[in-house]
């Protein structure tokens, strides 16, 4: 890890590997983010947060959910918490632990933000809801393909999962 890297994670709030999920969709499709900076960079991803003190996981999860969708939700159940490695974030000088805990999320408003505003800051593509058939490992985050798991099966396991061959991609695949 470089000196850099070093000072920067020292007050770095998303430095933790802790992170809240919210997963929106169903049987047939997700609403999910088109990712342009981080590890999942140019995939798919879900309305993802690193945990604070500031706010409980279920405002910051609504939250996040609204300002990367553009919807508004509520809170329908906590699925459970995954740990995941991915060997791969080390070249980025990231944590390459990440654990998420995830919510399942219910549309109750707004409106589904396809174009991010020009005056944000430039973390998403948008958001586009996806139908799950067209959701894999190349085009999505790991996170995403544990949501599609989930909404196809209704199961939901929690065993640690490693990740190896994951790669950063250079174009979007959305």
């Amino acid at each position: 890890m470089t000196e850099r890297r070093k000072k920067l994670m020292i007050n770095e709030p998303t430095s933790s590997p802790l992170f809240v999920c919210g997963i929106i969709g169903d049987s047939t499709a997700m609403v999910l983010n088109k990712c342009l900076i981080g590890p999942f960079k140019n995939r798919y991803d879900l309305v993802t947060t690193p945990v604070t003190t500031r706010a409980t996981l279920s405002e910051s999860v609504s939250q996040m959910a609204q300002l990367q969708t553009g919807l508004q939700t509520v809170i329908s159940k906590q699925l459970g918490t995954v740990q995941l490695t991915i060997p791969a974030l080390a070249a980025l000088e990231l944590p390459t632990t990440l654990i998420n805990i995830y919510y399942l999320l219910e549309p109750v408003g707004g409106q589904l933000l396809h174009d991010r505003p020009h005056y944000t800051e430039a973390v998403s593509a948008g958001a586009a809801r996806v139908p799950l058939d067209q959701l894999n490992w190349a085009n999505s985050s790991p996170s995403v393909m544990q949501a599609k798991r989930f909404l196809q099966t209704g199961a939901f396991p929690t065993a640690e999962q490693r990740i190896d061959g994951y790669q950063v991609l250079e174009q979007a695949q959305f």
